[in-house]
């Protein structure tokens, strides 16, 4: 599966260049959107790409956990590589809201996200 990381394309670059260095190591997604496709399993690999469609490199999915909004914490915010939980939430509550909106629907402390661990792999998918 190709992922790109981000909503715009330089937002790609450079969340697929945290996962490249190993500064990324984790994602989160909404579970209302997420349920419309497959939710992550541990094992899948993924292809990393950049906001050119550039092939970065693979990952494995080594936990999935499923929390609400407001039970994310410092220590996630770090892994998703936004630097501080601070920043963690203004830039996905904004993104999160925007989503939601597109729905119907509206984010909450309550609104459940997938939270996914992953590491660096030579793997393919």
């Amino acid at each position: 599966m190709i992922i790109q990381f981000g909503g715009t394309h330089e937002e790609q670059t450079e969340l697929a260049n945290l996962v490249k260095i190993g500064e990324k190591t984790a994602t989160s997604s909404l579970v209302e959107i997420q349920q419309e496709e497959d939710l992550t399993q541990i094992g899948d690999i993924w292809e990393i790409h950049d906001g050119k469609n550039h092939f970065i490199c693979f990952v494995e999915v080594e936990n999935v956990v499923f929390k609400k909004f407001s039970e994310v914490d410092e220590e996630f915010a770090l892994l998703e590589g936004d630097g501080s939980l601070k920043n963690w939430t203004q830039i996905h509550h904004s993104y999160y809201s925007f989503l939601l909106d597109k729905i119907g629907k509206q984010l909450s402390s309550e609104t459940f996200l997938e939270c996914v661990y992953f590491k660096k792999t030579d793997k393919k998918g």
